[in-house]
């Protein structure tokens, strides 16, 4: 067999098994359209109601939690939403339920295992489980929502703007200044 020939003969083969292999490097995919929280959630259940596209999506997980740091529900496993354009929800039942006017973080995810923002699709709902007033809802690909109930509550919490040392050095010259102008005009 002549070198041309070899050359064929291998390349073929590995075409042919990028052929076989084609299935298996498509990866899982999921994004997110949109959550809203269940007319049935309260303090007994986190359910939320999400949309999305899949296509090859194979896992999901979800958790609920309260902001004192208690996970009330979590699991994973197998999805649903294998491929194509889907509204459904997650039930998130709490063993025990939540005493009136706790605040719930419900969160859920479909996509891959480990998650990641390349193929999976999040979902997070904090709300007042008594009246069910929403307090945040975020959706989006994985790592840009809150996760539990805490964290929702540092992303709503009022942000203290933080100096750096150029605008700490500035503000003391400032005071400074205002100080002596002061001082100087009672001499």
């Amino acid at each position: 067999m002549g070198f041309l020939a070899q050359s064929r003969s291998i390349i073929r083969a590995f075409a042919a098994l990028l052929i076989a292999m084609a299935p298996g490097l498509a990866a899982a995919s999921a994004t997110a359209l949109g959550v809203t929280l269940d007319a049935s959630a309260g303090c007994g259940n986190g359910r939320i109601n999400v949309s999305l596209t899949t296509a090859g999506a194979n896992r999901e997980g979800w958790r609920a939690t309260n902001v004192a740091g208690a996970t009330l529900v979590q699991g994973e496993g197998p999805t649903g939403f294998t491929s194509g354009t889907y509204n459904g929800f997650f039930p998130q039942v709490f063993s025990p339920s939540q005493p009136a006017g706790t605040r719930v973080g419900s969160y859920a995810y479909v996509g891959d295992t480990p998650p990641d923002a390349v193929n999976s699709a999040e979902f997070f709902v904090f709300y007042d489980c008594t009246s069910q007033q929403v307090l945040l809802s975020c959706f989006g690909p994985y790592g840009t929502c809150p996760q539990t109930a805490q964290q929702a509550l540092a992303a709503l919490a009022p942000k203290v703007p933080a100096l750096g040392p150029v605008a700490v050095v500035l503000m003391a010259l400032l005071v400074a200044a205002a100080g002596a102008r002061s001082l100087s005009r009672r001499a």
